[in-house]
């Protein structure tokens, strides 16, 4: 099956969603785990300068965030790419296993309206106790954002290169684990919504979601922190589902959503026709390749690794633009 076409703007939020293989656990919330997934993020938001990381939660066989890009929505692809494969990568170390580690590629979602932003906040929250293994966010013993959103939005982290340990293994008189690592604490971004609030305004606002979730599951049986660190990281759930397919955007409101659908739907065949295109020139020079690039593809295209079709800073809002009472009488 091919992927879908991804559109990359600036400022725009997106949802991103992977899996493990096979939904094995091999996202077990144990310490050495968290710290690896803390770090990997850590790290991707410093070499990705541009990018902003709202939330995330790692449940033991699947992964959440929220992320955009200021000005250089390039980076998103290279971030995502980034704490997808190195995630993978040291996670199959500290599994001692070799191999695939996603099942397939992530889900990227555009989250349209500021009703769907807080949405898609609170479903990153609830996981946990929307699959009955903790009470509450606040329960959740893996690598999350909650004690940061409900704290000063910080989370502290400490990246280790896997191939500067591999190095250091074999020298004649290694560094200790404490000079390979590298200090890259994460500072969240507090949703586009919420921008403006001041810091005890936006905890609040964070605080609700928080007792909205335990307030719908209270009395449920849950598992438990304890019995969710000792599962087996190579078992997988007992009733595994399909992955359904992912929605092209998030929004609550009906008109937002079919005028982003309109600009995706004139993206992507513009994207088909520029990749036919491409295709005929497979024995051209590489000058003839980038200028058939440059040309026929449109802006937000990702065409190859490190080759993105800028697109107008505004265009993220276009779809935004005048919003009116009969868009949020069909809300």
């Amino acid at each position: 099956m091919a992927h879908r076409q991804r559109f990359y703007v600036a400022q725009l939020l997106y949802e991103v969603t992977i899996r493990t293989l096979g939904g094995h656990f091999w996202l077990r919330p144990d310490p050495a785990c968290r710290a690896i997934i803390d770090g990997v993020f850590g790290k991707a938001l410093a070499l990705y300068t541009a990018v902003r990381l709202y939330a995330f939660d790692a449940q033991s066989n699947h992964l959440h965030y929220l992320c955009s890009a200021d000005h250089d929505p390039d980076q998103l692809p290279l971030f995502i790419d980034y704490v997808h494969g190195n995630i993978a990568r040291q996670l199959n170390d500290l599994r001692d296993r070799e191999g695939v580690f996603w099942s397939r590629r992530g889900s990227v979602i555009a989250v349209l309206d500021g009703d769907a932003q807080i949405d898609r906040l609170r479903y990153i929250l609830a996981q946990g106790p929307t699959s009955n293994l903790v009470a509450s966010p606040r329960d959740w013993p893996g690598a999350c954002s909650t004690p940061a959103l409900l704290g000063d939005m910080t989370i502290p982290a400490v990246y280790r290169s896997l191939d500067a340990r591999r190095r250091n293994a074999r020298r004649p008189e290694p560094h200790s684990d404490a000079e390979l690592a590298h200090d890259v604490a994460i500072t969240l971004t507090p949703l586009p919504i919420w921008a403006d609030l001041t810091p005890a305004a936006l905890r609040a606002k964070h605080a609700a979601l928080v007792a909205e979730i335990e307030a719908e599951h209270a009395g449920a049986a849950v598992l438990g922190a304890g019995r969710v660190i000792a599962e087996d990281p190579d078992a997988t759930p007992l009733n595994k589902l399909e992955p359904s397919p992912a929605p092209a955007c998030h929004a609550f409101c009906v008109r937002v959503r079919a005028r982003f659908l309109a600009a995706y739907a004139t993206f992507r065949d513009h994207y088909k026709r520029a990749s036919e295109r491409l295709r005929k020139l497979a024995s051209a020079d590489t000058d003839e390749i980038a200028a058939a690039i440059t040309a026929s593809y449109p802006p937000g295209a990702l065409v190859r690794p490190r080759w993105y079709i800028p697109a107008p800073t505004d265009l993220a809002a276009t779809w935004l633009r005048g919003l009116d009472d009969a868009d949020l009488a069909l809300a």
